[in-house]
C-alpha cells in the first residue's frame, strides 16, 4: 500500500486529535440497544435467550395483573399467553407449537392498536416475528425489550450456515428486501451488528492452529460477502435514513463506502429529518439525521479497533510501514478527516470531534504501530 505523504493542515487535525484523545478515556461509541429498536440480534442469541425462533402466533390468551412492587410510580402489567406455531428455530430446541409468556401495561386500552415501540415487544393474533425467549416452565417467556425482530412472513431459507448468527444473517438478507420499510430497516441495521460481531469472531479466533476453526472463519467471510453486497446496493435508496444506515452498516461489515457517502451524512442539514419526525415515524429519536451523524463518527471509531486478516494466506494485513492495517480497507481516514472537521455539526460537536481524534489516533503510523 502506497504511503501518502501528511500535509501539514493533516498533521494539525491529527495533534488536534492527540490532545483530545489524552483528555479523555477510550471512546467507543454510545453502546446502542437500550430500547427494544435496537436489538443486536448476536448479542441477544449469545447471551440473553435460551431459544430463537420464528414464529407465527396463533392466538393470545389475557391472564392476571402483576401488581409492581420494584420502586414507587411503577406501573402495574397485565399477563398474556401467545399460542405461537414454530415456524424455524435459530437457537436452541422447542416443539413446534409453543406458549410465549409477555406482559403489556394495565392501562392500555386492548381494542386500539399499539403504539410503534409496543409492537417492538408485545405479540398479537397472526403476527409473523422472531422472538429471543427465556425457557420457564410451563411457558417460554418474552422479555419486555431486546427480544423481538419484525420479519417477513414468508420463510427464508438458511442456506449460509447452520449456526444462530448465520441463520440470523439470512433471515435479515431476505428482509432487505421486504416492502415493509420497518422490516427492512431493522434488517440493515441488524446486519450491520452481525457483520461487526463475525469480524471480530475471525480475528479473535485461534484459526492459525485449528482446521476447523479456520473452515468456519472461510464460512463466516464468504456470508459476509453476500452481506457486503446487499448493504451497497441500499446506498442508493430513496428513503434517506435507510440510505444512510446501510453507508454506518458498511464501516460495522468492514467494506468501504468511500468517503463521500459519509461526508454527506455529515453536511446533511438536521432539520430534514429531526427527533420530532424520527419519532413520529419509528417510534424512537434514534433515525433523525443528527443522531445519525454521531452514530457513524462512533461507529467509525469503534471498528478502527480491530485489525484485518487475509484468510488466503492466514495473515494479518499489515501496511508497507510494518504496522497493522485496522479499520476498513480502502477508506481514506485522513482525508475523511480533514473534510469532516469543516463540516458545521462537527464542529459544534465535542464527542464527534472526539470520535474523529480516535480514528486518527488509531490509523495512523506515528501513534500506533
Amino acid at each position: 500500500m502506497k504511503r501518502r505523504v501528511l500535509s501539514n493542515k493533516t498533521f494539525f487535525f491529527l495533534t488536534i486529535g492527540v490532545l483530545l484523545l489524552l483528555t479523555a478515556e477510550n471512546s467507543y461509541g454510545q453502546k446502542i440497544g437500550s430500547n427494544s429498536w435496537h436489538l443486536n440480534s448476536p448479542f441477544q442469541a449469545k447471551n440473553n435467550a435460551d431459544v430463537v425462533c420464528k414464529i407465527k402466533v396463533l392466538s393470545i390468551r389475557h391472564e392476571d395483573v402483576i401488581k409492581s412492587n420494584l420502586f414507587n410510580g411503577a406501573q402495574d402489567v397485565c399477563r398474556a399467553i401467545a399460542k405461537s406455531k414454530v415456524l424455524s428455530i435459530i437457537k436452541g430446541k422447542c416443539p413446534q407449537v409453543i406458549d410465549i409468556e409477555f406482559h403489556y401495561p394495565k392501562d392500555r386500552n386492548l381494542n386500539v392498536g399499539s403504539p410503534i415501540t409496543q409492537a417492538y415487544t408485545e405479540l398479537s393474533k397472526n403476527e409473523v416475528c422472531i422472538v429471543f425467549l427465556n425457557q420457564e416452565k410451563p411457558y417460554y417467556i418474552l422479555n419486555r425489550i431486546n427480544s423481538k425482530l419484525r420479519v417477513r412472513h414468508e420463510v427464508a431459507e438458511y442456506n449460509l450456515g447452520d449456526t444462530p448468527d448465520l441463520r440470523l444473517l439470512a433471515e435479515f438478507l431476505f428482509g432487505c428486501n421486504s416492502d415493509d420499510e420497518m422490516i427492512k430497516l431493522q434488517a440493515i441495521e441488524e446486519i450491520g451488528f452481525l457483520g461487526n460481531t463475525m469480524i471480530n469472531q475471525i480475528y479473535r479466533s485461534p484459526y492459525l492452529d485449528s482446521k476447523h476453526v479456520f473452515e468456519r472463519c472461510l464460512e463466516i467471510d464468504s456470508a459476509l460477502e453476500k452481506a457486503r453486497s446487499m448493504i451497497k446496493k441500499k446506498y442508493t435508496s430513496k428513503d434517506i435514513v435507510i440510505k444512510n444506515l446501510a453507508v454506518i452498516a458498511s464501516f460495522q461489515l468492514g467494506t468501504s463506502p468511500g468517503i463521500e457517502k459519509p461526508l454527506a451524512l455529515l453536511r446533511m442539514n438536521p432539520p430534514v429529518f429531526d427527533a420530532n419526525d424520527s419519532m413520529e415515524k419509528y417510534g424512537t429519536r434514534d433515525f433523525c439525521i443528527a443522531a445519525l451523524q454521531l452514530r457513524l463518527l462512533q461507529t467509525m471509531d469503534s471498528t478502527t479497533r480491530r485489525f484485518l486478516v487475509n484468510l488466503k494466506d492466514k495473515s494479518v494485513i499489515r501496511k508497507e510501514s510494518g504496522s497493522y492495517l485496522r479499520g476498513v480497507p480502502d477508506f481514506d481516514y485522513q482525508e475523511f478527516a480533514e473534510q469532516a472537521m469543516l463540516c458545521e455539526v462537527v464542529k459544534n460537536s465535542k464527542e464527534m470531534r472526539k470520535a474523529i481524534a480516535h480514528i486518527l489516533w488509531i490509523t495512523d503510523d506515528r501513534f500506533i504501530r
